[in-house]
């Protein structure tokens, strides 16, 4: 049989999830590249691949590790086995917290108990990941978010072994961003800005050293003349870790005051700071980054349609403007209605004034008609 005709054949596809969406194309090209391999191995021995089970060729082997690789694909992309997961890491996590407890860290068997419970998901964790591996093949070291879930999971084998690495364990929790959708997209669209917030990071560096500077040649004396109860600006690490405190806009007024009973022009330097630092430039991170989802999401849209990224944003731009045009008529049709409406009732109302003429109009002439037999008759005798 041809091998275009056996590549058309259909292949069992997982059923549709919206947690393991990112994996589903992935999942339909390696069956489509495993199909295709069986399918030439099959040939170049000049078996027929429905037929190569059924003889002792050496091709068998190979032909029952795909058949099985197709099996454990189906199983790590199928919803309920993600949901599991899914489940487990909530669990876990839930567990790490539990652990805080000083009731929990003074009774020893909750303690064993934990650590059981704790290696049994761990266990669970490590066969998940071996068996993407095993479906994966080499294709698996190209998925960034398999191996993150592969090095955490590695990382607490050995918080295990080495006690000062417990602590790390909490990590798992990490796992929430390579299994839900949405959480997956804003990592994304974070790495995609660095150089963006790289930027802006040194900005505010720059910033924050130059009012540094400033407030420490202006304030340096402060602490020790007694007009503040902090030492805020007495060096130059005091008065940045001082002005980053200021930024987060962390009891900043109270600071303020204090300077500003000695210096009253000094609330001038702190409004201006915390304008340029707490407003404008953190409010620049916040709009790099939704722009780092909008231009994701027409990457996505782009990927759906088959279109290149200027040609999504136009398409997006053309579909927003479709619904605007769609509510305003969808109003142009409902005034249309009711005027149809109005122009119906209207119609009905003449109707029923000409029904009631047509009634006295036969009225009138049946009369009429009577009275004209009745004097022919009377004429006749």
């Amino acid at each position: 049989m041809p091998i275009a005709s056996q590549l058309n054949s259909p292949i069992r596809e997982p059923p549709p999830s919206h947690i393991s969406r990112h994996r589903s194309d992935t999942f339909i090209e390696n069956n489509a590249i495993d199909r295709f391999r069986q399918i030439t191995n099959a040939e170049s021995n000049n078996i027929a691949p429905e037929d190569s089970k059924n003889g002792d060729d050496h091709s068998y082997d190979h032909r029952d590790i795909n058949a099985y690789r197709r099996k454990v694909g189906e199983i790590v992309h199928d919803e309920r086995f993600d949901v599991f997961i899914l489940i487990l890491i909530a669990i876990n996590s839930a567990l790490y917290g539990v652990a805080t407890f000083p009731s929990m860290k003074q009774n020893a068997d909750l303690i064993s108990d934990f650590e059981k419970v704790d290696l049994a998901i761990l266990i669970v964790f490590t066969i998940e990941s071996s068996m993407n591996i095993f479906y994966e093949g080499k294709r698996f070291v190209r998925d960034g978010w398999l191996m993150f879930d592969l090095i955490i999971v590695l990382i607490s084998w050995a918080a295990t072994k080495v006690k000062s690495l417990q602590v790390f364990r909490i990590f798992r929790a990490f796992r929430f961003l390579t299994k839900v959708q949405m959480l997956r997209n804003v990592v994304v669209a974070l790495f995609s800005v660095v150089p963006a917030i790289a930027a802006i990071t040194v900005l505010l560096l720059l910033i924050l050293y130059i009012f540094s500077v400033m407030y420490t040649q202006l304030f340096k004396n402060f602490f020790e003349e007694g007009y503040t109860t902090v030492n805020y600006f007495g060096r130059l690490d005091l008065t940045l870790f001082s002005l980053f405190q200021i930024m987060c806009l962390d009891e900043w007024s109270g600071i303020a005051y204090e300077v500003g009973e000695q210096d009253y022009w000094a609330w001038l330097i702190f409004i201006i700071f915390v304008v340029m630092s707490a407003f404008v430039v953190v409010n620049l991170i916040i709009a790099v980054i939704c722009d780092a989802l909008q231009i994701l999401r027409k990457a996505e849209r782009a990927m759906l349609f088959g279109l290149s990224e200027d040609e999504a944003g136009e398409w997006e731009a053309k579909d927003n403007n479709s619904n605007e045009q769609v509510q305003t008529e969808e109003g142009r049709i409902q005034q249309r209605i009711n005027d149809m409406h109005r122009m119906l009732d209207e119609v009905v109302a003449s109707q029923e004034k000409m029904h009631r003429t047509i009634q006295y109009l036969s009225i009138v002439v049946n009369s009429q008609e009577t009275k004209n037999l009745s004097s022919g008759s009377k004429v006749m005798q």
